[in-house]
């Protein structure tokens, strides 16, 4: 029988695009054996195996877009996401700096905003993860070792046996996998911080499945003007160090594919016959980041749509 796997990444502002191709995938019937999810895909998988409607659940038509919307993040936080650390700097203060250091540290704290979702979020996700009956893996990041660690479910453990190594889904896990660095370091869960910041995607593990379809809530090349300003920059940079992790995990498995076909690599292990990108279309600045916009997740509907239409349907039910 063959094995599908998709592989979705969390971004900014558009998690919408993996709300997309999971509207699809309920759509076509197309239901994988494994999800790979980083950042906040994973809350927003987690809601869709609890059967909400994930596009409703991102989409908020009330808030603004571009600078206004992004300065007011920036001063009162994510409503439900993240807040300022207004409070925790003050009591920082309390202790007199004695070094430049120690100054440096009560002007331009690292820790800008604290996780602010409610009580119980991790313990929910962990147990919705651990009970799908579809695989499930996501990452964190040992940003100490500068080594990534992958967490599983017992179907995911199942699929990937032997192949793969992976760590419990526990409550902690999901936090560590949530943790952005303006949280703070010193802070972190376990000393584990969100792993889309090692990788962007999961792609690399996924070459004993036949087919993966991996969707990608970036351009993989750059769209829209060159940046002529430093805030364009910023995008520029940003968008190239996520893009680059997924370029070379893309390229790994294209490379396990064209052994495959010319013969070169014959174990059983190595079985991807197919890898289909699903990324976004469209170019986005810097102030588009903490907005979700429902024109990311017309248009990855519309693509994953044709990639799990009717004749996968056909194929599904053939192997089955």
């Amino acid at each position: 029988m063959e094995k599908r796997a998709v592989a979705l990444g969390g971004f900014g502002g558009f998690n919408l695009h993996g709300a997309g191709v999971l509207t699809a995938l309920d759509r076509t019937g197309a239901m994988p054996d494994l999800f790979t999810v980083t950042s906040g895909q994973i809350v927003v998988l987690a809601a869709w195996l609890r059967g909400e409607n994930v596009r409703d659940l991102l989409l908020h038509r009330d808030r603004a877009s571009g600078p206004f919307q992004t300065w007011w993040t920036a001063i009162f936080g994510h409503t439900g996401v993240f807040r300022p650390a207004i409070h925790e700097h003050a009591r920082r203060w309390l202790d007199v700096p004695l070094s430049p250091d120690a100054m440096l540290e009560r002007l331009m704290p690292a820790r800008q905003y604290l996780p602010a979702r409610e009580t119980g979020y991790a313990e929910e996700i962990a147990r919705t993860l651990n009970e799908a009956e579809v695989g499930v893996v996501f990452n964190t990041y040992d940003f100490r070792a500068g080594e990534g660690v992958l967490h599983g479910n017992p179907a995911a453990r199942r699929l990937m046996a032997g192949e793969v190594g992976l760590e419990d889904i526990t409550p902690e896990a999901v936090q560590s996998a949530l943790w952005l660095y303006l949280y703070g370091f010193e802070e972190a869960p376990g000393g584990l911080i969100d792993g889309a910041y090692h990788r962007s995607i999961i792609l690399a593990e996924l070459h004993g499945f036949d087919h993966v379809t991996v969707a990608a809530p970036f351009p993989v090349s750059w769209l829209g003007p060159v940046p002529k300003n430093q805030l364009e920059v910023e995008n520029w940079k940003i968008r190239q160090w996520f893009a680059n992790s997924y370029k070379a995990e893309v390229a790994r498995l294209r490379r396990v594919i064209d052994l495959i076909d010319r013969g070169t690599l014959q174990d059983p292990a190595y079985r991807i016959r197919s890898l289909t990108e699903l990324p976004l279309r469209r170019h986005y600045g810097y102030f588009d980041y903490f907005t979700e916009k429902e024109e990311v997740f017309d248009d990855a509907l519309v693509q994953a749509l044709d990639a799990f239409g009717e004749p996968e349907r056909r194929r599904i039910r053939s192997a089955g």
